[in-house]
């Protein structure tokens, strides 16, 4: 019974040491509700993988989600903002207040248009989204 006692302690300390080393290194930060000023306005993009076209449109407090057909909206105090960085990515994602399940993660980078290279807003490392509704574009590895 004793060394029943002595493992299960054993146990739960490595597990609680475990875990505060892994939030001390975790890349995410507190949530807000602002946005970031550099991805607000109305962003187009074309899923290639899906083939339709999505748009979110940005403000300080807003974040609105639509493509075939759907729409979401989240405002104010609804809206959480998370950041972090994970590689050479500082990427950000918005998700309803108190929920776990989040949207799409965005971070920025370029991709390559007509031959020359534009700055985008990157979703999920397979879609890039422009100011301007833009189908042709490939992305460099560098940014997925």
């Amino acid at each position: 019974m004793k060394i029943r006692k002595a493992i299960i302690k054993l146990l739960l300390t490595c597990s609680i040491a475990l875990g505060g080393i892994i939030t001390l290194q975790s890349p995410i930060r507190a949530a807000v509700h602002t946005t970031p000023v550099s991805m607000r306005g109305t962003w187009y993009g074309y899923s290639k993988s899906y083939g339709f076209w999505e748009k979110i449109h940005v403000t300080k407090h807003t974040f609105s989600y639509s493509s075939s057909g759907s729409h979401s909206t989240l405002a104010g105090k609804n809206l959480s903002v998370f950041s972090g960085k994970t590689g050479h990515h500082k990427w950000v994602t918005f998700q309803l207040t108190g929920h776990a399940a989040a949207t799409d993660i965005y971070w920025h980078g370029k991709a390559k248009v007509n031959g020359h290279y534009r700055k985008c807003l990157i979703q999920n490392g397979d879609t890039a989204m422009f100011h301007s509704k833009v189908k042709h574009y490939s992305i460099p590895k560098y940014y997925r």
